[in-house]
Formats: C-alpha cells, structure tokens, sequence
C-alpha cells in the first residue's frame, strides 16, 4: 500500500504545471528598403547647453544658446537676468552659474562638430548690469517668496500668492533696440566669419514670446498679440538678415502646441478679440503669412524655420504631474507617468492620437472648438501650415523634453522622438536640455549617434518600417539605410514595462550580404553588442526584453533609382525613354501614367536603359518613371519625366516666320501637359487662330505661363527662356521662343 501511494505521489509530481514565462503578443514589422525613403537631416540631433566631451560623443550637430536666461543677455557686458526662472535677478554671466560668453560657447560647438544656434533678444530690454534685482522687499513690500540669499529680493507676488506687483521695468534691465542686437550678429561676423564661411549660420528670434507676460512680467507685463509678435520678428529678423545675407533665422519659438492657434492677448482673456482682428486666422498661420508678404514685398526671407518648444503635459485628470517634471523628478518614474510615455510621443506625429492631457481637450477662446480635433500630430501639422502658408519654410522642433533622464523609460522615449524626428522628416530638433552624461537618455542617443563607440551611426536615409497602430504604445520600430556603407539600420524599441516580446522583421527590396549585428540598451543602462542573428530568408527573428532599445545593424546593399530619365515623343503614338544606368541593377521597370496624382503602372522591364513605348494617343502628355532591379529587390521610383505625342509640322529655326498653326499646337501641348499636372485647362487670347494671323506677344507670354504652371505642378524645373520678357511692339518674335516651348512640352 505504502508503495502504490508512493507511486502515485511520483505520477502526480509529474504533471505539475511548470510557470509560464511572462511573454507578451508577438509583433511584426515590415521594412521595406524602397518605400518612403528620403534623407534624415542630421540637425535633428540636437541638444541645448552641451559641453564638449557630450557634443564629440554623440555627435551633436545642433547646440541651441536659449532659454529665459538668453532673453535679456546683454552682450557687451556679459550679464543676464534669470527671469522667472530664479527671483527676476541680473547677474554676471561668466561667473558661477552663469551662461558664460556666448563667443566661448560658438567656439567650443564649432571645435566639436556642431552648429551653435544662438537666441537673440527682442523683447527690447536688456540687463543693466550684474547686481539688480526687479521685486525688492524694500520698495515694493512683503512678498510671497524671497531669495533664500538675500531677503530682499522678493518674487514680484504679494504674500497672497495671487496679487502681482507692478513694478518698474528698468529696476534691472535698460531699453534697446533692433540695433542693439544687429550689433551682436556684426561682432560674432566679425569674429568667426559670415554663416557661409564658418560663422554662426543659425539664429533664434527669442524665446517663447506668448509666456512674457509671466516669464518676463517685470519688464513685459501685458500679453503678445498678433501685431506685436510680427512686429518684432520683422524688425529684428530684418536687422539680422542685414548683417548676415544667409544665416537661417528660426521662430516664432514658442512655449507650446496650443500657441499656434491664437495670442497670449486672446488666451489669457480667454476671448477672441485679437484672433478676429486678423481674419479669424490662427496665430502661427498668420505669421507665416506675414512672413510670405515680407519676402514678396522685399525680396528677402526672415524666417527660415518654423520652430516650436513642445512638452508632454500628462493626463488632463491630473495635470499636476506629467512625464517632464524636474521640480518633482519623482513624479517622472511613476508608473502611470511610464504608461503614458510610451503613448505620448505619438503626438509628435500621429493623427489617430488623440492627446491625453489638456492639450487634447483646449478648444480656441470663447469657443467649444477643439484645437486640431485635439490631436496635435505636432511635425505634420507644421508641415502642413507651411505648405499652405509660406512654402520652402523648414520646420523643427527646437525645445522639447520627455523625462526621466535616469530611468529606462525615459531612454525609450528618447529613441522614440529620435526615431520620429528622422522619419517624420523634421529639419531641426533640439533637445532641453543636454542629456546627463552616463544617463539612460544620454545612452539612447549614442545608440544612434555612436553604437560602438568608434562613432558608427544609425542610417541616414530613413525607410518604411510598418506595424500595426496597436503595437505602436508597446514596440515602435524605425529604419534606414546607411550611404556610407550600404548598410540597413533598424531600431526596435520595446518600450513595454513587463514581458518579453516575440518580433519579426520581415524585409523587403535589401540585399544582404551577413547577419544583423546586435547591439541592445536596457536597465542595466550600458549599450551591449548581443550575438548576431542570422536572417532566415528576408526575416529577423528575435526575443525582444522588456524596455529595451535594440539596434540591428545588417551589411548589404541597396539599390537607387536613375538619376536621370528622358521621355521624348517620337511620333503622335509613341514614346522612347532613357535613363542614367545603375549600378548593381540587372534590369529596369518603366512604369507610366497620365495624371502626376497617378496611379503609375509598369509598362515593361527591360536589361537596357532605353524602352519605347508604343499604341500610345495622339496629343497626351505621358509621365514615366523607372526603378532600378536585382532579384526580389526593387529600388524606389525615379523622379518623372513627362512626353506629350504632339508632333509639331513646321520648322521654328532662324529665319522662317511663325505661323498660326506654331501657336495652335503649343496649346494644345501645353493643355495637354497641364491635364497630367491636373492644373486645369487654360484659356488663351484668340482662341481661333487662322492662317495668316499675326501672332502677337500675348500669345507667347500666355504660353509661357501656362506651361510654366504645369511644370512646376509636374515637379520639373521652370525653363529659362529668350528674352524673359516680351514687349508689345518692342521685341521681335525669334525661333526661340517657339522652341524653347516646344521642348518645354517634349
């Protein structure tokens, strides 16, 4: 009995369940080394304040001088105020705590490999001196705070925490103007050279203008409205243009998302007073627009980028805690602050997101109208404002920071936004401030910036890596291509707090030659070379730890488009194109459509780099494109060129007078081309030209425009014609002016 007991007690250990690892829903991503790719700037791997040592290991490119402290830097003296900052007190600058010589600072960021943007002034005031202080005890009474080192200076709040003193203004600060700081931009030319030849090539029109009335209260205590902001950075992008003819100007540099939409008059009013004084247009929009009207109306551009400061502000129940707090660091690490960070830097960019703190719920002044549908989707939106308002502007983010500096979850966040920055396309980002040396976000920037420590770097031509949106919060994934080596780069950043997570990467249009190289950050908070892992036919398979950035780095090549492509008419009916060969390509895919929007579809592949295209309509524009191919792999779409199947029945060379039909068929042509660049049909003067009219300078000139309109539509360069412009009864019709036409239309 004893031992069938002791049996069955051996049988029933026996299938005892053993735990189960922790392991999260596998995810799946797809590269694709021919979609979406264009070129990472590389300004977006800025910081604020970086010392040397930082800027050479990771390979700062932008170090931003800015801030409150930079808006009332006096120059010539060296000294500053702290604004709101610390008691509203002026002090010397290259003392302890102080910012130092803005000279020493372009010096050091040029000495390791990054561009210095320096902040200049516009708030029309500067320190006095190094010792005043805006609130004194003495003469403006009791206060609700004081400096813990000098009892006298007080905070500029009566002791009920609410009343603000009125001050006066030129307590620590002195009035200047423009001049002023124009002044300050002649002596940095004068000392490091113009912004094309080694000086500072950025600058910064101030710093948060819509916050003076709080940051700057003691010298500016009314609210920015739209005329005052323009104003200013008119006036003061104006004078630094004046010094320095190519210096990139950036601005408005404001505080946060909602600043875009209406004026500190307006929000702090909580009306719409300003706002419909100018259209109803919102604020940034109407800057840009001004901006616009300025370089239309003097031929020079003062606002080269469209820059913004941008910090998550936690959930909107509790707005008293967020994922940056640095009065309160603790707050960063809570684990609903974490939750939250992984979910917050989809503002950055994705127009799904709705934001979870007040920013998602503000409606403009007065209004139940939600700002964006409370979805900031921060790059595009700039990007979109710029297009509509004041195109070639660059955009960037220029102060932005996501907490906890110290812990894992903060270095995921900033592998993320470094990630977003890249693929969004951003022209400018600048971090605030410098990552701590030795610190989880410090260490995510080096696993772009210098994985290895021999200064290898993530890509540089960002690519597609698709997942599915309920992924995104737990594992986001970036991708790019490396020009120096033809290497592919993927980050994956599992940013979930618990649990491992099963990923494949599938690949697509690369050509490896090895395995991945592995390189992993987690909280052991040191970047670790892991085992290479071979692909399995196109696909990376891997177990990715809980909030770890995983970097994989694979050898092989990639291919590119043709460089160049040449779509001509050879008949009414058909169309030979050539291209530039490619190297590595086998073959090539012509792909054709007759709408710039498409859809554009494959015609034929070919080994050779010509391919005539034939049955095709009489008088048509058609748009080629071609890709370069090897294998499975297929290179992104070469940029188009059109072909119209007009064929032109006389010859326009020196010495032969024009005729009606010239005229006739380059409209035809022309509004052929404009149907594919699906800008409208134009209409001429004499619409019916018959033999024997004289042909006059209006028909010409409408020509040239019409064609001009479509070409720019189509993405092709405008031409450059024969006498640019043709006077009634002045200029003499020549042969060239019909050909270069004609060959506008091809």
């Amino acid at each position: 009995m004893a031992l069938l007991f002791a049996a069955l007690t051996l049988a029933a250990r026996s299938f005892v369940r053993k735990p189960v690892p922790n392991v999260n829903a596998s995810v799946t991503i797809s590269v694709d080394a021919a979609l979406n790719r264009h070129a990472i700037d590389p300004r977006i791997y800025g910081a604020s304040f970086v010392n040397a040592a930082t800027m050479a290991d990771l390979g700062i490119t932008l170090n931003r001088w800015g801030g409150n402290r930079t808006t009332r830097y006096n120059w010539q003296t060296i000294d500053g105020n702290t604004a709101s900052d610390y008691f509203f007190e002026n002090l010397d600058e290259t003392g302890a705590g102080g910012l130092g010589t803005a000279d020493a600072f372009v010096t050091t960021a040029h000495a390791n490999g990054a561009e210095p943007v320096i902040t200049i002034p516009m708030i029309g005031w500067t320190a006095k001196d190094a010792t005043s202080y805006s609130f004194s005890v003495a003469k403006y009474g009791p206060q609700q705070y004081t400096d813990p080192n000098n009892a006298d200076i007080g905070n500029g709040i009566k002791p009920d925490g609410v009343t603000k003193i009125v001050n006066d203004p030129t307590d620590a600060s002195m009035t200047v103007t423009s001049a002023f700081e124009a002044a300050w931009v002649q002596h940095l030319v004068n000392t490091f050279g113009l912004s094309t030849a080694g000086g500072v090539r950025y600058y910064s029109l101030d710093n948060e203008p819509e916050l003076w009335s709080s940051s700057q209260r003691d010298i500016h205590p009314t609210d920015v409205t739209y005329d005052e902001a323009w104003s200013r950075m008119s006036d003061y992008g104006a004078a630094i243009r004046a010094v320095d003819a190519n210096a990139a100007i950036t601005g408005p540099e404001e505080w946060e998302w909602t600043a875009l939409f209406d004026s500190a008059a307006d929000w702090n009013s909580n009306g719409a007073t300003d706002r419909t004084a100018h259209g109803g247009v919102d604020y940034v929009d109407w800057l840009l627009q001004q901006a616009q009207a300025y370089e239309t109306a003097n031929g020079k551009r003062i606002l080269s980028a469209l820059t913004v400061h941008y910090y998550p502000q936690g959930y909107a129940a509790d707005p008293s805690v967020t994922e940056y707090d640095p009065a309160t660091p603790s707050n960063e690490t809570l684990t609903s602050m974490k939750q939250l960070r992984n979910q917050s830097t989809r503002s950055l960019w994705d127009p799904n997101y709705t934001d979870q703190s007040w920013m998602g719920t503000t409606t403009y002044p007065g209004t139940g109208t939600l700002l964006n549908g409370g979805k900031p989707e921060l790059i595009r939106y700039l990007k979109q404002r710029v297009a509509a308002d004041y195109p070639g502007t660059l955009v960037g983010i220029t102060e932005y920071n996501w907490g906890a500096d110290n812990d894992i979850s903060g270095g995921t966040a900033q592998a993320d936004i470094l990630g977003i920055l890249g693929r969004e396309g951003a022209d400018l980002g600048i971090r605030w401030d410098a990552p701590p040396s030795g610190s989880f976000t410090y260490n995510a920037f080096k696993i772009y910036r210098n994985y290895d420590g021999a200064h290898s770097q993530f890509g540089d031509l960002s690519i597609s890596a698709a997942q599915t949106d309920a992924d995104i919060d737990n594992v986001s994934a970036f991708a790019a291509l490396r020009s120096s080596d033809g290497a592919l780069a993927i980050i994956v950043d599992a940013k979930t707090l618990s649990g491992d997570t099963p990923v494949t990467v599938n690949i697509a249009n690369y050509l490896p030659s090895g395995a991945a190289q592995w390189w992993q950050l987690g909280s052991g908070n040191v970047i670790q070379p892991q085992a290479p892992v071979a692909l399995v036919g196109s696909a990376l398979s891997f177990t990715a730890p809980a909030q770890t950035i995983n970097l994989f780095v694979i050898p092989g090549s990639y291919l590119t488009p043709p460089a160049t492509v040449d779509a001509t008419a050879s008949s009414s009916s058909a169309v030979t194109v050539n291209w530039s060969a490619v190297a590595g390509a086998a073959s090539y895919t012509v792909y054709r459509s007759t709408s710039v929007n498409g859809p554009f579809n494959p015609i034929g592949t070919t080994a050779s780099t010509s391919f005539p295209d034939s049955g095709l309509a009489a008088d048509t524009t058609y748009l080629y494109k071609v890709a370069s191919v090897s294998g499975s792999a297929v290179s992104p779409l070469s940029v188009l060129d059109p072909a119209t199947t007009t064929i032109f029945t006389t010859a326009a060379t020196a010495g032969t007078v024009a005729q009606a039909v010239d005229i006739t068929q380059l409209r035809t042509a022309v509004n052929a081309m404009r149907a594919a660049a699906n800008v409208g049909t134009q209409t001429f003067t004499d619409p019916a030209l018959n033999a024997g009219t004289a042909i006059k300078a209006v028909h010409v000139t409408e020509l040239r425009t019409a064609l001009d309109q479509a070409r720019a539509a189509l993405g092709i360069s405008s031409l450059v014609y024969t006498d640019p412009t043709i006077t009634p009864g002045v200029t003499t019709l020549k042969a060239a002016h019909i050909t270069e036409l004609r060959n506008g239309v091809k």
